[in-house]
């Protein structure tokens, strides 16, 4: 045989095999960028507002004529006006504005309880007070805590007791109380403020 016919074959076959070499290698291809991604973040905020309105809770006259072993309602609601869902605790404090008075304690909450939709459900109860905080939960404490969602309202109602051993050095006297709210975000590790 003739070399140029041996080159020739040769050739031939070196060609079919890159051929098929480069076939065994080729694919399709394609790549894609998403961009411009945010994550906002949302809002955690709370007022205390009177009760079935969006007016404020302060500076209420909320008794007058009190009497030793009077008791009465403070009505309120704790609305989410933030975007993340929250849960909530809270206490009442207050004074006479003397420590005389202040220092003999007659003034005390003895129930906290909230309004289910069909009636007032009791959380927390105290005898003869509520001391510390009350949780918005079942039993007052600080497990299984109620959820308020966005755009809603937790309403409560605080049962207040003015003691029926105050004597007479309380007549006259103005008792002025404040209620503290705390909102968490809803999160088993998340801790109050």
């Amino acid at each position: 045989m003739d070399k140029r016919k041996i080159f020739a074959s040769l050739a031939t076959i070196g060609a079919a095999s890159a051929l098929l070499i480069g076939a065994t290698f080729a694919f399709f291809s394609d790549t894609e960028t998403s961009e411009d991604n945010t994550f906002s973040a949302g809002t955690l905020e709370i007022d205390i507002l009177d009760q079935n309105a969006d007016t404020p809770f302060e500076s209420e006259a909320l008794v007058t004529n009190w009497a030793p072993g009077d008791q009465n309602f403070v009505n309120f609601d704790i609305k989410n006006v933030g975007s993340l869902p929250i849960n909530l605790r809270g206490f009442a404090a207050g004074t006479w504005g003397s420590s005389e008075l202040d220092g003999q304690n007659m003034v005390y909450v003895t129930k906290v309880e909230r309004w289910n939709g069909a009636s007032w459900e009791t959380l927390a109860t105290g005898s003869p007070a509520i001391t510390g905080y009350f949780y918005y939960s079942p039993d007052g404490t600080n497990t299984s805590l109620f959820e308020v969602s966005a755009d809603t309202r937790a309403q409560l109602r605080l049962t207040v007791k003015f003691d029926e051993n105050a004597g007479d050095d309380f007549q006259g006297a103005t008792f002025t109380s404040s209620i503290q709210v705390e909102a968490k975000q809803v999160n088993d590790t998340t801790t109050w403020p």
